[in-house]
């Protein structure tokens, strides 16, 4: 059997890194890369960051966590994924998520087939590698890109809960 096509192997800091919707991410395989079937982004959530409640009507978008702690919300209930957690959303699962705590989180984002990456990095800002999430200051609240309806993802009307019925700190601020 011949591979269309090539091997993909990147290094630590290898990859692309993007400013979107107030996160801050590594694409590390993209849609060109692998025929579309497939592409896979990390993701550093600073305290209070996310996605608000959205549907992806193309393609499955699953989740595992690297570091630290992110609730996911769906109409019905909400899950609390640690590190070494996974979430699965095929296509018209309706979800949100964000970063309840005071320390950073970090995941993989996998979906299939590929193409929010390019939407990623056409409603972004490109970055060098090294970049902390603490020095990010996008100015944007928890959002869908812009560009998200071109790229097959409906916005909700429903907000996420209170970032502040979730959190707590020892001194009333996130200590980012």
């Amino acid at each position: 059997m011949n591979a269309k096509t090539p091997i993909i192997e990147l290094k630590k800091s290898e990859g692309t890194y993007v400013v979107s919707a107030g996160n801050l991410y590594r694409i590390i395989a993209e849609g060109k890369d692998t025929d579309n079937r497939f592409s896979l982004m990390e993701t550093v959530l600073k305290p209070g960051q996310g996605a608000p409640y959205h549907t992806h009507t193309r393609e499955d978008e699953a989740f595992f966590i690297l570091e630290g702690e992110v609730t996911f919300y769906l109409p019905d209930k909400s899950i609390t994924a640690n590190k070494e957690d996974f979430i699965s959303c095929p296509p018209g699962a309706t979800r949100g998520f964000r970063n309840n705590t005071n320390k950073v989180a970090r995941m993989l984002l996998f979906y299939s087939s590929a193409g929010v990456e390019e939407m990623t990095v056409r409603d972004g800002q490109v970055v060098e590698p090294g970049v902390k999430a603490s020095e990010l200051n996008s100015g944007r609240d928890i959002q869908c890109p812009t560009l998200a309806e071109e790229y097959g993802i409906a916005d909700s009307e429903t907000k996420l809960p209170s970032l502040y019925e979730h959190i707590s700190t020892k001194k009333g601020n996130l200590n980012v």
